[in-house]
């Protein structure tokens, strides 16, 4: 994909696209209903957020599902951005060489205070680097969706899938797939010269090997905490857009929005009592 991208498959890279059609409303915190089990120190948690009693509607599914349960509320998780939104911008990631963005804007459903939306777009500049000129990477979720690139392609049957514009054409991506669609009469893939074998990035290998080889000592992940901290900064910071309702302008390097105060506040909490963090 990276490879595709770079070396100009589609011509000049314009602007990109992720989503995903994952759709969990939620009405609100659940009211008070029993009592946490034996093996969940319900308090530890809560943590710093502020508490809700228990109700084990946040713990439904099994393991690697019951995220699903809490993590729609603004008090226990990040909505759709943080789930299936951290995996999918990847495709796009790893592809745009892009740092924090100098905006962001959002629109979705009407705000609730209690539950993060399900449909949401949030859209965010980036500067231009060596290779590219400035980009906007927008994210959708919840039925909101790109335009799809002509009538033969019906983007609502990809789940989870990016789309990269370019001068000369677009491609289209799920997780297992891709598809190159020529946008110009010109876009004839003489100007694109693929890298030879030897030149390809190679093989990332098996995720969670090299999550324990870097435990036991080389320290090295290909995701690691600078390259996913910088891609959720990014998606969250479009939920600040999206409640502030305000196109934002944002400093990444000392992490504050410019130019509104009321979303700059959003990006810090206070803790529950009994809970801080120091450094």
């Amino acid at each position: 994909m990276s490879e595709l991208v770079r070396d100009g498959v589609i011509g000049e890279l314009e602007e990109v696209h992720a989503w995903g059609n994952r759709q969990i409303p939620k009405p609100g915190y659940l009211p008070a209903q029993g009592e946490p089990p034996s093996n969940l120190h319900y308090d530890l948690w809560i943590g710093p957020s502020p508490f809700h009693p228990y109700n084990p509607g946040y713990f439904e599914g099994g393991p690697g599902a019951n995220c699903l349960s809490w993590n729609m509320y603004w008090d226990f998780g990040s909505g759709q951005v943080g789930d299936m939104g951290s995996h999918t911008m990847d495709i796009v990631w790893c592809a745009i060489d892009a740092g924090l963005p100098t905006s962001a804007e959002a629109t979705g459903e009407p705000f609730n205070p209690e539950v993060t939306p399900v449909k949401l777009a949030a859209t965010f500049e980036h500067p231009a680097n060596a290779w590219r000129p400035p980009i906007r990477v927008t994210w959708h979720q919840g039925g909101a969706m790109p335009d799809a690139p002509g009538d033969f392609i019906d983007l609502n049957k990809i789940d989870h899938g990016a789309m990269f514009k370019g001068s000369k054409g677009v491609l289209v991506s799920s997780f297992t797939n891709r598809i190159i669609i020529p946008g110009v009469d010109e876009a004839d893939l003489t100007y694109y010269k693929p890298r030879t074998k030897e030149t390809l990035i190679p093989p990332l290998g098996h995720f969670q090997h090299e999550w324990t080889n870097a435990c036991k000592g080389n320290l090295k992940t290909t995701c690691n905490f600078d390259y996913a901290g910088t891609m959720i900064e990014q998606l969250l910071l479009g939920h600040v857009a999206y409640r502030a309702g305000a196109k934002l302008e944002y400093d990444g390097a000392n992490g504050r929005v410019t130019n509104n105060a009321e979303a700059d506040a959003l990006l810090s909490r206070s803790y529950r009592e009994g809970w801080v963090l120091n450094g």
